[in-house]
């Protein structure tokens, strides 16, 4: 079976998507277009550039991937990525997004003029790292004309370049709806980041064959990379399940 499939952005989380994926080889389910925004997009395009989901997990709990992210003292962020590390071109193992097999895009914002910038070919680790720069707490990647921020921020479950493809969509989303939040600044923080990624799923979920996600993950941080194995099997587990037809 062929698809297209769209892959939330959702940080740590995303070790939900590597789960979906290798559930998805086993009952030779076969992405032929795949978008995704902010960690969606960094697993998305490894994937096409032909890393398995297996071999991406390694990576994400290597020591040497947590190497890459570094202190900004604050200058446009808290955090940058240095993208000079060798690990982030084992992940990223292209030069440009369009030499994939598989379709690729990649969702991002420019904050210059507040619009959705989606990229089907264009320098790979630079739209990765671009795509998954949340504002504030990495700063702006420039590249061209543009100043590119987390694509979540406004699309969340970038389905909207998969119409084209023709096929069957199915979408993966790591921020399931929950309620409640700690009435404190950073529980309040929480909860404003995760209505907004939240809003901009509603429509998009309805325009999904098959919609992927679970209640499970609202237990697990956006920024805390030690249960990496627990959240890839709660994603192989539902895609096994929803996907046994």
């Amino acid at each position: 079976m062929k698809i297209s499939l769209a892959l939330s952005g959702g940080a740590a989380r995303g070790a939900f998507h590597l789960g979906v994926l290798h559930a998805l080889e086993e009952n030779m389910i076969e992405p032929i277009a795949i978008s995704g925004s902010s960690i969606g997009a960094i697993i998305a395009t490894s994937y096409a550039a032909g890393v398995s989901p297996l071999d991406q997990l390694d990576i994400f709990k290597s020591k040497a991937f947590k190497k890459a992210f570094k202190f900004n003292f604050f200058k446009q962020g808290i955090l940058q990525i240095d993208r000079q590390q060798k690990i982030l071109k084992e992940l990223v193992p292209i030069d440009d997004i369009s030499e994939t097999n598989i379709t690729l895009n990649i969702t991002t914002i420019d904050l210059n003029s507040g619009n959705i910038i989606r990229f089907e070919k264009g320098d790979a680790v630079t739209l990765c790292i671009a795509s998954a720069s949340v504002a504030p707490l990495f700063h702006p990647i420039s590249y061209g004309e543009y100043q590119l921020v987390d694509g979540g921020i406004m699309d969340n479950l970038p389905v909207e370049p998969l119409k084209k493809a023709g096929f069957p969509i199915f979408g993966v989303d790591l921020h399931p709806d929950q309620k409640g939040f700690k009435n404190t600044i950073g529980g309040i923080v929480k909860r404003t980041i995760f209505l907004m990624w939240r809003a901009s799923v509603q429509a998009q979920k309805k325009e999904c064959d098959l919609y992927i996600t679970h209640p499970d993950l609202s237990k697990y941080s956006l920024f805390r990379f030690n249960n990496l194995q627990e959240m890839f099997d709660l994603g192989y587990e539902r895609a096994l399940l929803l996907t046994d037809y």
